[in-house]
């Protein structure tokens, strides 16, 4: 199976295409399968990567190591393994944070950016949210998998039931370490107050029903230099929720880089 060592721990992946590199980054809870739509629908015309974070899928989960700094390493370390620089870099969510950061961090690495729903180190400003750390150590990992999947950010994906089915093995195989990380507060870099540090071309992606995270992506369509802004009628998970409609945004954007 294709591991690799990327700092100290195992990380899964896999190459599909040949072609300039598309290097896939999923969310926290999620892995690698979220992208399955892009990697079938891209890897005639590109080297499509897509991974496993730490603590997620068949990637190592260590006790403790679970900021974006860590993320965005590993990053570093798989890209520096599997494919040749630059590379367009695709983030869904906390996947968009790390993108971001390596971008910021690596700026001649990073052909394009296209950030999905996505977070950004520094930014605070949601409201209601589950505690799942408390809840992991409480209730175990098990509550805090189901609590997750019926959080309100995952709520537009249960009308389709084969989608909704697929997210929920998916949720189904995550570790949950990242929740019961016993050092959970890092001190990263505030990206959002310096997003317009980051001046590769960029694709902002967001879902009209996502008000968790749209604000970030019309902040940073604002202050990125060279970004564009493209909305969809779904929730967070528009490459999920609406594969043909992103695809197609992806495609075009992607051969305009």
């Amino acid at each position: 199976m294709p591991f690799t060592e990327t700092n100290s721990i195992k990380t899964f992946y896999n190459i599909e295409g040949k072609g300039d590199p598309v290097v896939f980054i999923h969310g926290l809870g999620l892995d690698r399968g979220i992208w399955d739509d892009q990697v079938a629908a891209i890897s005639d015309s590109y080297k499509t990567l897509v991974y496993d974070l730490r603590g997620h899928g068949e990637s190592d989960a260590p006790e403790t190591g679970y900021s974006y700094k860590h993320y965005s390493d590993d990053l570093g370390a798989l890209i520096s393994e599997c494919v040749s620089l630059p590379v367009h870099l695709v983030g869904l969510s906390m996947g968009g944070a790390i993108a971001f950061k390596y971008a910021r961090e690596h700026p001649e690495d990073a052909r394009s950016l296209t950030l999905v729903g996505t977070h950004i180190c520094g930014y605070t400003a949601f409201e209601n949210w589950p505690n799942l750390y408390k809840v992991s150590r409480s209730e175990g990992v098990d509550a805090a998998r189901k609590m997750w999947k019926d959080f309100r950010l995952f709520a537009s994906v249960k009308s389709n039931k084969n989608r909704w089915r697929k997210l929920g093995n998916i949720v189904d195989r995550f570790s949950c370490a990242p929740w019961l990380d016993p050092n959970p507060r890092y001190k990263d870099d505030d990206d959002f107050a310096n997003a317009g540090q980051v001046s590769v071309p960029s694709l902002i992606v967001s879902g009209t029903l996502d008000p968790d995270f749209r604000p970030i992506s019309e902040h940073l369509a604002l202050k990125m230099p060279d970004a564009r802004f493209e909305s969809f009628n779904c929730g967070h998970l528009v490459n999920f929720e609406l594969p043909d409609e992103f695809n197609e945004a992806l495609g075009a954007f992607l051969r305009e880089c």
